[in-house]
């Protein structure tokens, strides 16, 4: 049966069911979704939290605005639909108590070969284009940052782990063995090597693929808006997912869609993470028209067609992909974005020989934990009250170094990551902090 995600106004029993991580407390509420013909609740997913910032009514305001308006509670539940008549009817039985109902999309990781060829540079060659050595001498290796590695699982042998989460209970984490999410930790480490590793075991493996669905990504941020609030200061969240093929998605148009939808929770619990004060990163996708990867929908490849969903939420950094050479990878995907138009933000290095699980840390997924350990690093300086996300991710764009010269693009956003440069911007503020301290 399909699943849909059913988004609920804020009640106690739910709250008390979000705050216990169980179903129990909010299952005599819920009870009457499934009494809705061709409805059935999912009792494995216990409601979550969905931190939704906006402010009267339900719909997002244009440009999803969030800043001037308050967070307003809600939470998600899934449940089975037997057709699109039981949806109508769940949407028109409990209308007073529903905000939404929408697909829970299938999403998957983005590795990919470059067209065939073989790994260009190593590790070594990342740093040293990158300027790794410039964020070392400034004493900035990620130490006291925490980077939520959402993904495939961690390999905790290879890469130390601080904490995690998975859909499922009883998940230890950084027990996974070495896969796409051990390389993506591995190639935060590239720029950060001291941050704090958290294993968000989102994607399970099935056969040798990787999937999973919104509404576990939506538990997965929900957590960390928690674990920010809780501990608020620095934290990094690299996403190196997405959706592939809109065919699984609803029209665009449709209130049920996800891809172009800023109400969809997912879109809006990905805002609520950047309001928290976490730096979240997102591969582009690899759905680019000179080489895409073949999982990519009829019609999802190529500019404008090819960054969908949160991947192209206005307040993540969304990576594309080059070379240790400055040469773009041709599955990189390009904008415009489909909730925002002025994708990717910045491209970073992939297809380079790096963490040994594959022969290449290929795909937008190296690319983003490749520029998200730069950020990590960073951080380690200037916590969200002094360097808010929304102005780490305009020093990255405005540092970052634009290889055709015309500025920013639908190929590569404002340019390749520069760490040095990076570093070389952050001097006035922290001149400005010693200044404020000789003062005092």
């Amino acid at each position: 049966m399909p699943r849909r995600i059913v988004l609920i106004r804020g009640q106690a029993s739910l709250e008390q069911a979000w705050r216990a991580r169980s179903f129990g407390p909010a299952g005599p509420l819920l009870e009457g979704l499934s009494k809705v013909i061709g409805v059935r609740v999912d009792e494995t997913y216990h409601p979550v939290e969905v931190l939704r910032r906006i402010g009267v009514g339900h719909r997002v305001p244009d440009g999803l605005s969030y800043d001037a308006n308050a967070p307003a509670g809600s939470y998600a539940v899934r449940v089975e639909v037997a057709d699109e008549d039981a949806v109508a009817r769940l949407r028109r039985d409990r209308s007073p108590d529903i905000l939404g109902v929408y697909v829970d999309v299938p999403v998957s990781t983005f590795p990919a070969p470059y067209c065939g060829e073989a790994a260009i540079g190593a590790t070594k060659d990342v740093a040293k284009q990158l300027g790794v050595s410039a964020l070392a001498r400034a004493g900035l290796t990620g130490k006291g940052v925490h980077v939520a590695v959402v993904d495939t699982g961690i390999d905790g042998s290879r890469i130390p782990v601080a904490g995690g989460w998975a859909p499922t209970p009883g998940y230890v984490p950084g027990s996974t063995p070495p896969t796409h999410g051990t390389m993506v930790a591995y190639d935060v480490r590239i720029a950060a090597p001291d941050a704090e590793i958290f294993d968000y075991a989102l994607l399970k493996s099935q056969a040798g693929t990787w999937a999973g669905f919104l509404s576990d990504a939506i538990a997965a941020f929900a957590d960390l808006v928690t674990r920010v609030n809780a501990t608020p200061g620095r934290w990094v969240v690299n996403n190196s997912w997405g959706l592939f093929d809109r065919a699984s998605d609803a029209p665009i148009g449709s209130p049920d869609n996800y891809s172009a939808n800023p109400d969809h929770p997912f879109n809006q619990v990905t805002g609520a993470l950047v309001a928290a004060g976490a730096d979240v990163f997102f591969a582009a996708g690899n759905c680019g028209a000179d080489c895409p990867d073949g999982r990519c929908g009829a019609h999802d490849t190529g500019p404008g067609a090819s960054i969908h969903g949160a991947n192209s939420h206005p307040d993540v950094v969304s990576v594309a992909a080059v070379t240790v050479t400055d040469r773009r990878l041709g599955y990189s995907s390009q904008g415009p974005g489909a909730l925002y138009a002025r994708k990717p933000d910045l491209a970073g290095f992939s297809h380079f020989v790096g963490s040994g699980v594959y022969p290449a840390d290929g795909g937008t997924s190296a690319a983003s934990p490749v520029a998200a350990g730069v950020a990590a690093a960073l951080r380690q300086g200037f916590a969200t009250d002094r360097l808010a996300p929304a102005q780490l991710k305009g020093l990255l764009q405005r540092t970052a170094r634009d290889l055709g010269g015309s500025g920013w693009d639908f190929d590569l956003g404002y340019g390749v990551i520069d760490a040095r440069a990076a570093v070389e911007g952050l001097r006035p503020k922290a001149m400005a902090r010693k200044r404020v301290r000789v003062k005092a």
